[in-house]
């Protein structure tokens, strides 16, 4: 059986007009993508469909998190994703081929199936550091170890800075 089945969203009966559907992912949606940025972690999919007589829109909007390491602290953190993405389909002959950001699909599909396009979303959602305001959690995940050596200096020893020193020599 197909692991993706549960992403397909039938299309043949739905009439024109907008639709709505809510789709999680979790780790074991992840698992079946070799190689996958996300390997743990959970993501809500709101997903508006426009569908008219010449194409269809989705409207996505997902937000949730993911296991990551703090590239602050290298503690493991819920790292908050939230995103909205849109896709177009439009009816062609070619089945799969896409133009930047449309896709076509032929007139008789009778389903299209969003998963692909739901891992996408969410690699693409990713930040390029994983790093986010944990000081306000009730209780924050960091690896204060780590961040002790981050900021070693206390304020008595900000004032005695090498850089006080050569401002004294620029003044003689």
């Amino acid at each position: 059986m197909n692991a993706f089945v549960a992403y397909s969203i039938p299309i043949k009966g739905l009439k024109v007009g907008i639709h709505h559907f809510t789709f999680i992912v979790d780790s074991a949606f992840f698992s079946h993508f070799e190689d996958s940025p996300i390997e743990e972690g959970e993501i809500q999919f709101e997903l508006d469909l426009d569908k008219r007589p010449d194409m269809l829109i989705f409207d996505f909007s997902l937000s949730g998190f993911t296991k990551a390491e703090c590239d602050r602290c290298t503690a493991t953190i819920d790292l908050p994703l939230e995103d909205e993405r849109e896709l177009i389909v439009k009816y062609g002959e070619a089945d799969g081929e896409e133009e930047d950001e449309v896709v076509f699909i032929h007139r008789e599909a009778s389903e299209f199936n969003v998963a692909r396009y739901l891992y996408e979303f969410s690699v693409l959602a990713l930040p390029i550091t994983n790093v986010y305001e944990c000081q306000n959690d009730p209780n924050p995940p960091c690896n204060f170890d780590i961040l002790k050596y981050l900021n070693p200096e206390t304020d008595e020893q900000k004032s005695d800075s090498v850089w006080d020193a050569l401002n004294d020599l620029k003044d003689n």
